[in-house]
């Protein structure tokens, strides 16, 4: 394959969530930590922050030279994520490019965007890809979802000293070609319903590979025996078969549409939760090793903007793009980059809002 565009969306939160963190956890370490992989990846890249409500000003002046910031009025996690998915449509990416949606506590090692990269070039055959995930014989299966029915374990090439498996989920920091992630929009969002504060990210991996993330067994036994779950749970786990029944059918796809979901051994990136840590590394290290860098530097500067055509080139690098969204009218925004950007945020933001 030739040159691939790698589109970079980072959403993050003003809010905090101490739930057994590390102890060198922050999201001033994730956020460097990201920007010394987009630093080490090159210039074939764009970056684009989503920032759910009013972010601490440390956090800003890391994001703002790094690449574009929109700014959402507390719209929440669900909504959130949505429109990060919808972006590629919404501003009209190229099908081949590549896409990395991250989340705001994730530790990167130096170089993992550019193993992504790189794997995306050698294996075309790739759909999606995880830098984090536990892959075959990591972890023992008792502690693992259970297995779909037909799903089967395979190394499916080594690209750059890195092994790529296939892979059977990983959390909301994922990557894709945008091709895919249009077509499989409708999987993602499905799987979000019917909760009001979550989304099901290990049932959309399941289904847009074409497999049941729920077994019949399992589902029957939920219903039968409260297996020690308190009368609240059982109900509430009643409730909710109906819906993972669906998901089961929704994951009957054309061959065709059934993904190659890759992920990388060991891990180049983790989730910052104590007991989540991905396998193989020494997170610690890699942690002192961000703040040395942090540290060496006056100011942290890469540029994000893409060659080639495409309104983004019309945005001023670095631009806030603030979405207000009045309680009767439709969003408005305003920009310190000029109209373009604030004119592509508020068009986003109103359609997300619409749907």
């Amino acid at each position: 394959m030739g040159p691939v565009m790698l589109r970079l969306v980072y959403r993050s939160y003003g809010g905090e969530n101490w739930k057994n963190r590390p102890s060198y956890y922050s999201k001033r370490l994730a956020l460097l930590s990201f920007v010394r992989a987009v630093e080490a990846a090159g210039s074939e890249l764009e970056v684009l922050f989503l920032n759910d409500g009013p972010v601490p000003e440390e956090i800003l002046t890391i994001q703002r030279p790094v690449g574009r910031v929109v700014e959402l009025p507390r719209v929440g996690m669900r909504r959130s994520y949505v429109l990060g998915l919808r972006l590629p449509a919404l501003l009209g990416w190229d099908d081949d490019d590549l896409v990395w949606f991250s989340e705001d506590d994730y530790l990167y090692t130096e170089g993992a965007l550019t193993h992504l990269v790189a794997a995306a070039k050698v294996l075309p055959e790739a759909d999606y890809f995880a830098l984090y995930g536990f892959v075959h014989g990591q972890l023992p299966q008792a502690q693992l979802p259970p297995l779909p029915r037909g799903w089967r374990h395979a190394v499916v090439g080594s690209v750059d000293g890195v092994r790529w498996e296939r892979i059977l989920s990983t959390a909301s920091s994922f990557g894709g070609r945008v091709r895919a992630i249009k077509a499989d929009l409708g999987i993602f969002r499905f799987c979000m319903v019917p909760h009001r504060n979550m989304y099901r990210d290990h049932d959309s991996c399941v289904v847009i590979q074409g497999f049941e993330p729920h077994p019949y067994r399992h589902l029957a036994r939920a219903l039968v025996s409260s297996g020690g779950r308190s009368a609240k749970r059982w109900a509430r786990d009643a409730v909710l078969t109906p819906f993972l029944v669906a998901t089961n059918l929704r994951a009957h796809r054309r061959l065709a549409n059934c993904r190659l979901f890759v992920g990388a051994a060991p891990n180049l990136i983790t989730h910052l939760e104590a007991d989540k840590l991905g396998v193989g590394t020494c997170w610690d290290d890699v942690a002192a090793d961000v703040e040395a860098w942090a540290a060496a530097r006056a100011g942290v500067r890469t540029p994000t903007r893409p060659r080639g055509g495409g309104a983004e080139d019309h945005d001023a690098e670095g631009a806030t793009v603030q979405v207000s969204l009045p309680a009767s009218s439709a969003a408005r925004s305003s920009s310190v980059a000029g109209p373009r950007a604030a004119s592509t945020a508020e068009a986003t933001w109103a359609r997300t809002r619409s749907s």
